[in-house]
């Protein structure tokens, strides 16, 4: 018993959060958070949000399989996954120009990732297997997951829980807003009216941008921390193809995402430029029509 406390090895499942997979995942983040304000700040579709909410639909039924078959997944690993999950879908910013499907699919993500997080803490740890004495966790220090951090987050869930069903109702109102409004701007449109479009909220995205960063941040060394100090196995290489994979993958999102910004404005910047171009056509017979005039003034 007490060799089994002090070391406590558990091999991991590489195939679900791999250091390869981790990565792909924490440089997604980032190409999502710089995707999503180009798209604000361009007018352009966010198809990366699009993929990632995607992704997380995948990972979390794989999840669920797994946490429903109860014998191949421990409690220490599950919420080092739900962190990653939470922190994934939390970066995504789905816009009315997105489609209201994918809006749907990330209500229903969001609603089903809550609901999985209260279940774990207040019930679902106890039915999974346990190999060690005690599993740790991050909160500013080494603190075990079974005693009052497990109270913290059941306190967490509930707040959380709050804060979905606000979500919801918020989204519903969104959509039947939404709704009315492109009625009336097909009805506006068909009388050949037309209106200005509102404020994109551009600095609002600046402002969740920079929170989100610190949320990753934070996310990040909640799950390496955990994975180091319980121990975890088979869960820290690149050598597999299913790891380096995941890995190059998210490398040339992230690039894509960087190619896209350098076109997105020189196309803006040519744009500008041939606006400019078309001003001073105008305006320079204009400038020549008043010097000439100006040089027969009679004496």
């Amino acid at each position: 018993m007490n060799s089994t406390t002090l070391t406590c090895p558990v091999t991991g499942n590489p195939d679900l959060y791999g250091l390869g997979i981790r990565l792909g995942i924490y440089f997604q983040m980032i190409s999502v958070q710089i995707s999503g304000l180009a798209s604000i700040v361009m007018q352009s579709e966010d198809s990366l949000s699009q993929g990632v909410i995607i992704f997380v639909l995948a990972t979390g039924i794989v999840l669920a399989r797994l946490l429903r078959a109860a014998a191949d997944i421990q409690a220490v690993e599950v919420f080092p996954i739900l962190t990653l999950l939470l922190a994934q879908v939390g970066v995504c910013r789905v816009a009315g120009r997105n489609g209201q499907t994918t809006a749907h699919i990330y209500v229903f993500e969001v609603a089903a990732l809550i609901a999985l997080f209260a279940w774990f803490w207040w019930h679902g740890m106890d039915t999974l297997p346990r190999k060690c004495h005690d599993d740790k966790a991050f909160f500013f220090a080494k603190v075990s997951i079974w005693h009052w951090f497990r109270t913290l987050n059941k306190v967490g869930s509930v707040f959380a829980i709050i804060g979905g069903v606000f979500l919801v109702l918020f989204y519903l109102g969104a959509t039947i807003f939404f709704n009315v409004v492109r009625v009336a701007n097909f009805l506006s449109w068909s009388r050949g009216e037309s209106g200005g479009r509102g404020s994109r909220g551009d600095g609002d995205y600046m402002g969740l941008g920079s929170l989100d960063f610190l949320v990753n941040v934070g996310a990040i060394v909640y799950v390496e921390m955990a994975l180091k100090w319980n121990d975890i196995s088979d869960v820290h290489s690149l050598a597999a193809p299913g790891q380096f994979m995941p890995f190059f993958i998210s490398i040339a999102q992230l690039l894509s995402v960087f190619y896209g910004i350098g076109k997105g404005v020189l196309e803006m910047a040519e744009a500008e430029d041939s606006d400019s171009d078309t001003e001073s056509g105008w305006f320079a017979p204009l400038f020549f029509f008043n010097s000439f005039s100006s040089s027969f003034v009679p004496m």
